[in-house]
C-alpha cells in the first residue's frame, strides 16, 4: 500500500473543518432553525447581495465620469428609456424572486434571496448610467427611488424565503421520475 501524500482526503458530503459563523451559519449550520434564525440569514444575505451590487454600479458610474470628463448632454430620451427599463427590471426581479423564494430548503432559501437581489439592483446599474450619463437631476431622483422601491420589495419577499428554509427539501425518490412520454 502506497502512503498518501499532501493533505489528508476529505468526503464530499462531510463537513467542513470550520463552520461558518453569523447568521448564515446558524441557519446552515443548524439542526432545527427558527423563524427568526431563518429570517435573520436571508435578510442578511439579501441585503449583502444588493448593496453590493448597488456600491459596484456607483463605483463604475464615477469611474466613467472620470474618465469621459467633458460637459454632460442630458438626453430626455435616453432618461426616460433607462427609467421605464430599471421599472421593468423591478417587475422582472419580483416575479423571479417570488417564483423561487417558494423552493424548500436552506440552500434554496439562500439562493432564492442572492437571486433576488441580484435582479433587483439591475435598478442601480440603471441609474448609476444616468448618473454617469449626465442625466437632469429630476430624472437620477427618479431612477433612485425606483432603486429604493427595488430594495424594499425585495425585502418584502425574505419573509417567504425564511418560512420556505425551515420547510425539508424534497428527497431523492419524492421527486417524480421520467416516463417514456416524458424523457
Amino acid at each position: 500500500m502506497a502512503a498518501q501524500v499532501g493533505p489528508p482526503r476529505r468526503d464530499v458530503g462531510a463537513p467542513s473543518p470550520r463552520p461558518l459563523r453569523g447568521p448564515l451559519g446558524a441557519l446552515l449550520g443548524s439542526d432545527a432553525p427558527t423563524l427568526p434564525i431563518a429570517l435573520r440569514a436571508v435578510r442578511l444575505t439579501y441585503a449583502v447581495v444588493f448593496m453590493a451590487q448597488t456600491l459596484l454600479a456607483l463605483l463604475v458610474s464615477v469611474g466613467l465620469m472620470l474618465l469621459v470628463g467633458g460637459p454632460p448632454r442630458p438626453s430626455d430620451v435616453l432618461a426616460g428609456v433607462l427609467l421605464a427599463m430599471s421599472l421593468l427590471h423591478v417587475v422582472i426581479g419580483l416575479a423571479l424572486g417570488y417564483a423561487l423564494a417558494g423552493r424548500p430548503g436552506r440552500g434554496a432559501a439562500v439562493a432564492s434571496a442572492t437571486a433576488a437581489a441580484v435582479a433587483l439592483s439591475v435598478t442601480a446599474w440603471f441609474a448609476a448610467l444616468m448618473a454617469a450619463s449626465g442625466q437632469r437631476p429630476l430624472w437620477v431622483a427618479a431612477a433612485f427611488v425606483v432603486v429604493s422601491l427595488a430594495y424594499l420589495a425585495g425585502f418584502a419577499l425574505t419573509p417567504r424565503c425564511a418560512r420556505a428554509a425551515l420547510r425539508p427539501e424534497p428527497a431523492a425518490e419524492d421527486e417524480p421520475r421520467p416516463t417514456p412520454d416524458t424523457a
